[in-house]
This record gives structure tokens, C-alpha cells and sequence, in this order.
């Protein structure tokens, strides 16, 4: 599986998608120009748009674009903040964004699915946080665990 989101969906969507990869890295050649090949080119160029208007690219005069620096883990990050938010606001926890390089730890209490991809919340007594899922962290449900956010995963 490429997206938990239809196409249609991706288009518009708050965090890093399966569109978004094939963007910024340009090679289409594999894309047929008919059926979902086709359909693909054009949920690009929307999404190209989307980021436009949203001001995470810039078009050139000569057509090309140019997309922010780190423009998934931009986005990846503004997703995670925006659904940690909404969150703490049920749990009445606050949400404590896990920063690269850090030590989390605290109980795996279960998982959320993102544009993203799909992660882990890890509890304390006093806040949550949000960190990339991984299978082993499955077999961990409800201990207490402990890992390192690294460039968008966790050990």
C-alpha cells in the first residue's frame, strides 16, 4: 500500500502524502499517460498547486518549481503539532512535540494513523508525544518504553 488516502484526498491533505514524495523527487517517466498513470500526473499537478497557494513552493518564470527546504519533514511536523493539538485537547494532556536526537520514554499507549504515515503515543504522567511507528513497538502496548527520534524514525 502507497496512501492510506485516495488520490482525491491527497491532494489537499495537512501532512506528508505519497504525492508529495513523487513531487520532489521529479521522475515520472514511470507514470503510463493513460488511466492511473494519468490520473496521478494530474492529482500532482493539483497538489503542486496546493503547496503554491499554501506558500511551501514557488513557481518560477520558466515553469519550474521549487519546493521549501525539508518540505516533508515540514510537513510531517505541522501535521503531528496540529493532530497532537487535537489530542490533548480530548485527553486532557498536554502534547509535547519529540525533537530530533531526543530520548522519549514513557508508556506506549497505541497507535494514530497520519497523512504521514502512522505513529506511536508514548505517555507520562504529566504530557504525550507523538513518535513514528515501527512494528517491534506493537509487542510493547501498555509498557513503559523507551527509544531516540531520529530523522523521522525512533530506535
Amino acid at each position: 500500500m502507497l496512501s492510506v488516502l485516495d488520490l482525491e484526498k491527497q491532494i489537499s491533505a495537512d501532512g506528508a502524502t505519497w504525492l508529495d514524495r513523487r513531487l520532489v523527487t521529479p521522475d515520472a517517466a514511470d507514470l503510463s499517460p493513460t488511466g492511473f498513470g494519468q490520473q496521478v500526473r494530474e492529482a500532482m499537478d493539483q497538489r503542486r498547486e496546493h503547496h503554491i497557494d499554501q506558500g511551501d513552493a514557488t513557481r518560477r518564470q520558466d515553469g519550474r518549481t521549487f519546493y521549501r527546504r525539508n518540505l516533508l519533514a515540514t510537513l510531517r511536523e505541522r501535521e503531528v503539532a496540529s493532530v497532537g493539538a487535537e489530542i490533548a485537547a480530548s485527553k486532557a494532556l498536554p502534547f509535547r512535540a519529540a525533537t530530533d536526537g531526543e530520548t522519549i520514554s514513557g508508556k506506549f499507549t497505541g497507535t494514530v494513523q497520519l497523512t504521514s504515515g502512522k505513529f506511536a503515543v508514548v505517555e507520562k504522567a504529566h504530557e504525550f508525544t507523538l513518535v513514528p511507528w515501527r512494528p517491534v513497538i506493537d509487542r510493547q502496548l501498555g509498557r513503559e518504553v523507551v527509544g531516540v527520534v531520529q530523522s523521522g524514525s525512533v530506535s
